[in-house]
């Protein structure tokens, strides 16, 4: 496939979290300098189409912002274009080896500090920190019942349920919207993150109306993520808070009454109030306040 092919389908993809993303914009990259040749204006030109379209993903500004630094320094000192592949294959490889295990050391965390054994867990969406926390609880022999929203409207919650049942988790499918209905059965709920803020964090929509009905019912609300996500801004300063285009309101009702206008967003904030922790690669904040979340801490 093209790098111009990759970078479409790039932005097509409505289903991955923001690691998968960047993920697939780094395998874009290398099949670009593959044909060991650059042009900065084309190359700059199609990454800012994928960085426009995910403006609140924090992984991928993390990485872009020293990507472009590079290119600056390449044409700030005329370097040949063989000695500018050599350069992005060298970032690109420590770039990796610097973060692919953060959110491995985040899920080692987490599974010292929560009690996972026999618990019914609600998870959202489709994330990578908790493909790889689940595989970490897998490598433990441990395997806890899991109850997975669809994630609308997009249902890229299939894709996660898919992926945790053949783990070996037993995954009970259900509507975000009757959260309300199961919030009794599940014990806490574990989140992935797109940007953590002194404030509270942004994920999918659907997170906000899960952590309240978690404060509802007493239940611990978890985030966990690497740090590259974390901000020191608060989200409320930001003249845009989140930067997300509207997205396409087909994917909420095609051929919609003249009258109707379907609106549709897939990411939103929840407020620092309703998380009970966050875990890290690096540390990890306790925020609890609940007095039954004193059993599932260490």
């Amino acid at each position: 496939m093209s790098f111009q092919q990759k970078i479409r389908e790039l932005i097509a993809d409505n289903y991955s979290g923001s690691a998968a993303i960047l993920e697939k914009i780094i395998r874009s990259i290398q099949t670009y300098v593959n044909k060991r040749e650059i042009d900065q204006h084309y190359l700059r030109e199609h990454l800012d189409k994928v960085i426009n379209h995910f403006p609140d993903l924090a992984v991928l500004h993390h990485f872009m912002q020293q990507f472009y630094d590079l290119l600056d320094e390449a044409a700030e000192n005329n370097w040949p274009v063989e000695k500018t592949i050599l350069k992005i294959e060298k970032f690109i490889h420590n770039y990796n080896l610097t973060w692919n295990e953060s959110i491995g050391q985040a899920a080692e965390r987490m599974e010292r500090l929560v009690k996972f054994g026999n618990k019914k867990i609600l998870l959202h969406s489709n994330s990578s920190s908790i493909h790889v926390l689940f595989e970490h609880l897998a490598t433990h022999n441990i395997f806890p019942s899991v109850y997975q929203t669809m994630s609308g409207p997009v249902y890229e919650g299939k894709l996660q349920a898919s992926a945790l049942s053949e783990l070996g988790c037993k995954v009970h499918f259900i509507n975000e919207a009757a959260v309300g209905r199961f919030i009794h059965e599940i014990d806490f709920a574990v989140m992935g993150a797109d940007n953590v803020f002194s404030d509270g964090f942004t994920n999918k929509v659907g997170t906000y109306p899960i952590a309240l009905v978690c404060r509802e019912a007493g239940k611990p609300f978890y985030v966990i993520c690497d740090s590259r996500k974390r901000s020191p801004l608060d989200f409320k300063s930001r003249i845009n808070a989140i930067f997300e285009p509207e997205e396409a309101s087909t994917e909420l009702w095609k051929d919609a009454p003249a009258k109707i206008t379907p609106v549709n967003y897939y990411f939103e904030f929840t407020p620092v109030n309703l998380v009970s922790a966050y875990f890290f690669d690096d540390t990890w904040w306790n925020l609890s306040d609940h007095k039954n979340e004193k059993d599932d801490l260490a």
